[in-house]
């Protein structure tokens, strides 16, 4: 299924960095170096994006349960939020802010329709 993201050109927003001093993230000694790298990996995508542990594993050498083991240290010290679904599936959201590292470069609003409508104006 094609999705409105695919038009967009993505570009780098350097402001926008995972290893900034301030991410208490890399300090946390609760946390293994793998339940880091989830989260830099989660951290790396768009806001919309699905995150499943299957997902995870087949882009990395890990296996489903350790990515299901990482993600739940993330959620019990605080970084990551599960939402179970009515359909079975289960929403990770990280905490608090779940869009870092890329931007979409947008030349007109999004508000805009094909026909030249501009809504919310």
């Amino acid at each position: 299924m094609k999705s409105l993201l695919d038009k967009i050109e993505w570009r780098y927003n350097p402001e926008w960095s995972l290893m900034e001093e301030e991410e208490a993230i890399w300090r946390d000694d609760r946390l293994s170096l793998k339940a880091k790298g989830i989260w830099a990996y989660m951290k790396s995508k768009p806001s919309n994006w699905d995150f499943s542990a299957k997902r995870i594993a087949m882009e990395s050498r890990d296996e489903t349960k350790s990515v299901q083991r990482g993600m739940k240290e993330l959620e019990e010290c605080g970084y990551l939020s599960k939402r179970k679904l009515g359909n079975g599936r289960v929403h990770y959201t990280l905490v608090p802010e779940s869009y870092v590292g890329m931007e979409p470069r947008l030349d007109k609003s999004s508000l805009d329709d094909s026909n030249g409508y501009k809504y919310g104006r």
